[in-house]
């Protein structure tokens, strides 16, 4: 039923190394990569490893090939990774862990193609998008990496952390971490139906966005479902989901043993009308997890709509320089001078001219 020991964490670049730290602290197996020797230090004492060459990548991502391919020993490291579930985590904006993730994925599908005892592997990206105020380089960047997962066939749930809901990002790398831990290790149980293991691998499996709501009761009142559903598909940890009611699969835990605190209905009526819908009981809080949605690409969009009109901006800024004009009385001291080098010779300076002849 606990997924944790099938997990394993990669955090890349400065975003995900904290995340991953994150699940380090719980008991996860997981390591970091960066370029950056003082965003490694930072980490404290977990599992890292230092990109040689590249302290950084200074917002071009496009460098994450030569640095992969100049870091053998990390590439060895990534073909003995042997766990089932692979998260790979990252930062959308930047630069390092959004030019690599995307090739490692590539790799660990790869792999996992090539080797019959992997067949099995589930890769899962988790990638944190830039807030709307953030500048065009990590819009781009976001953008790009984005359009790069929608071209790797085979990947897993994918989660979009949206760091337009705040500045709090210790916070909210600390939510996603409680909601998916939940979700991987919850070991509750009920008399009507179960939430098992293979329903969790069949929701991970499934390609697209993934999301999770967790929410508790207080004073033993009942759950706002409103409020729930709303932090699941537009106002939570998560990108907002797109409108089109496309999803695979729905899981509800709830927290009673035998009663229904959130109906299936009321989600199905927020994110469409699933293949399966996964049931159990006896949970501390209320989970609600949908996975196969499509990926926010109108929240995407937004954020390569937002970079190509700050980079026509200044564009048309460039076009309107003012360049700096000559000064009038510069210029006459400057032909004043000149006409005094060129005034007539004196017949003294005529007749040493004659002379040296």
């Amino acid at each position: 039923m606990n997924l944790k020991e099938k997990c394993r964490m990669l955090g890349l670049g400065c975003y995900g190394g904290k995340q991953m730290k994150e699940f380090i602290a719980l008991g996860y197996k997981g390591d970091a990569a960066n370029g950056s020797e003082q965003d490694l230090k930072a980490l404290g004492d977990i599992p890292k490893y230092r990109l040689q060459g590249f302290d950084g990548f200074g917002g071009h991502r496009e460098k994450a090939l030569d640095c992969l391919a100049k870091n053998g020993e990390f590439i060895e490291f990534l073909e003995d990774v042997n766990e089932q579930i692979v998260f790979v985590i990252f930062g959308g904006g930047g630069s390092t862990g959004s030019g690599c993730a995307t090739i490692i994925s590539e790799m660990l599908l790869q792999q996992r193609e090539n080797d019959e005892n992997m067949h099995s592997r589930i890769v899962c990206p988790v990638i944190a998008l830039p807030s709307l105020d953030e500048p065009i380089v990590r819009h781009r960047n976001a953008y790009q990496a984005v359009q790069e997962l929608q071209e790797i066939e085979g990947l897993g749930a994918t989660f979009f952390i949206n760091n337009n809901i705040g500045k709090d990002y210790t916070s909210l790398n600390s939510t996603f971490t409680k909601f998916l831990d939940t979700f991987l290790t919850n070991d509750s149980y009920g008399d009507l139906n179960n939430f098992d293991e293979s329903e969790r691998l069949e929701m991970l499996r499934d390609s697209g966005m993934m999301v999770i709501s967790l929410m508790g009761t207080k004073d033993n009142q009942s759950l706002d479902q409103a409020l729930m559903l709303e932090k699941l598909t537009k106002d939570g940890i998560f990108a907002p989901i797109e409108l089109n009611m496309v999803c695979e699969n729905i899981a509800i835990i709830h927290s009673g043993r035998n009663n229904s605190d959130i109906q299936k209905e009321n989600v199905i009526a927020e994110v469409g009308k699933p293949k399966n819908v996964f049931e159990g009981y006896n949970n501390k809080n209320t989970l609600v997890a949908v996975s196969g949605l499509d990926y926010p690409v109108s929240y995407v969009k937004k954020l390569g709509d937002m970079a190509k009109a700050a980079y026509d901006e200044r564009q048309r800024n460039r076009q309107h320089v003012e360049k700096l004009g000559k000064l009038d009385f510069l210029e006459a001291e400057i032909s004043k001078t000149v006409e005094q080098k060129k005034k007539k010779p004196s017949k003294w300076e005529v007749l040493q001219k004659k002379m040296k002849k």
